[in-house]
């Protein structure tokens, strides 16, 4: 009996001794990501892009040596969900840093979590202001945009192109109330009024109801501000009840990026936006990712796919300058620092939050993206 027992003792601590040696020899990538819900699409892109991008870094040899190695977890577009998960990757799995999901409110309450543990998350789908504005922390990055960077310079070409009276509608959550506060900040700022708002659970399905409030305030400007299927709902109904006809129509970028821009089909025409990201981008390193991208997914990439494959690189480069991927070390190389991708340069601000270029942008010709003018 007891050298059955010496036996199975051998056999565990060589398979634990296997375990660390593996763990010590790659580089783990968690990423938690709403795969089923309401944010299926954008969420898939943001998979297949952390995918790509450990595959490119993996196919150059990897990083310091290791090659990486991607974890993935749905949230299902849950809050506590998606904070179970995070410390799941972080204890069970050994992450050495996270790309956490796409809505607002569960970044927000990762970011405790992360930081109690001094780990890393890259922030690439989010937008709340307070993720690097009053709740940021140490180790909590964004190289997406936030509701700012976009709504103020779209405020002020709104204002001088579309009209100065302004309805809001959004699905009712974190993201979209706090870029309705940045635009209504910014609307007033040059002259504009908010005349109404209204606020929809997410999952949405029928907005018929909405419209008689809306038509009887008379916007000059419906602004809205909603993602995933949400968006395809709203904008398939604005068109059937002809809101159109009566006001011009403006969202932020996400009502009609890229992973659901086929599902609006001619729906979404006319739409105005101000992003930082097109697939048609004209720079030498967006031709090769969009031509790496479609020949993988037979697809072209949104800006969420572009920033989720950006936000991988980055830390990737981090982690190269640092030398390793303790956590306290990767915050210092990624403050400051800059990254040349698709996109273009980005700097990391002292925030925490990336400066991003932005461009006007009309929806035009059946789904197509028609770049007016850059808008910051």
């Amino acid at each position: 009996m007891k050298r059955l027992l010496a036996v199975a003792l051998i056999v565990v601590s060589a398979v634990l001794f296997a375990f660390q040696a593996q763990a010590a020899n790659e580089i783990v990538v968690g990423c938690i990501s709403d795969l089923t819900g309401t944010y299926a699409a954008l969420s898939k892109q943001q998979v297949d892009a952390v995918n790509m991008a450990v595959d490119e870094l993996n196919k150059k040899g990897g990083v310091i040596g290791k090659k990486l190695r991607v974890v993935v977890e749905d949230s299902a577009t849950s809050v506590s969900l998606a904070t179970q998960k995070l410390e799941r990757l972080i204890l069970d799995q050994k992450v050495d840093f996270v790309i956490p999901p796409t809505t607002s409110s569960a970044v927000l309450a990762m970011m405790p979590v992360a930081l109690k543990y001094n780990k890393l998350m890259m922030v690439t789908l989010a937008q709340s202001m307070k993720i690097t504005g009053e709740n940021r922390n140490k180790v909590t990055f964004r190289c997406f945009a936030n509701g700012e960077i976009t709504g103020k310079p779209q405020s002020k070409w709104m204002v001088k192109n579309l009209g100065k009276k302004y309805y809001i509608i959004g699905a009712d959550y974190a993201w979209p109330r706090s870029t309705a506060e940045v635009y209504t900040k910014f609307l007033k700022e040059n002259g504009a009024e908010i005349i109404g708002e209204t606020w929809f659970p997410l999952g949405t399905k029928d907005f018929a109801s909405y419209f008689g409030k809306i038509k009887a305030a008379k916007p000059e400007v419906l602004l809205m501000i909603c993602a995933g299927n949400d968006a395809v709902s709203l904008v398939s109904q604005v068109k059937q009840y002809g809101l159109g006809k009566q006001m011009k129509l403006a969202a932020d970028g996400s009502l009609v990026s890229a992973d659901i821009i086929k599902a609006h089909g001619s729906n979404a025409d006319g739409i105005i936006i101000a992003d930082f990201y097109v697939s048609s981008m004209d720079t030498p390193e967006n031709k090769v990712f969009v031509k790496n991208y479609m020949a993988r997914y037979k697809d072209a990439p949104s800006k969420m796919a572009l920033s989720s494959y950006e936000g991988v690189m980055w830390v990737a480069q981090a982690i190269k300058q640092a030398g390793s991927t303790d956590t306290d070390k990767l915050v210092k190389a990624l403050e400051g620092s800059t990254y040349k991708g698709p996109q273009g340069t980005k700097k990391m601000g002292p925030d925490h939050q990336a400066a991003l270029e932005v461009y006007m942008i009309q929806i035009a010709n059946g789904g197509q993206y028609k770049i007016l003018e850059r808008a910051n």
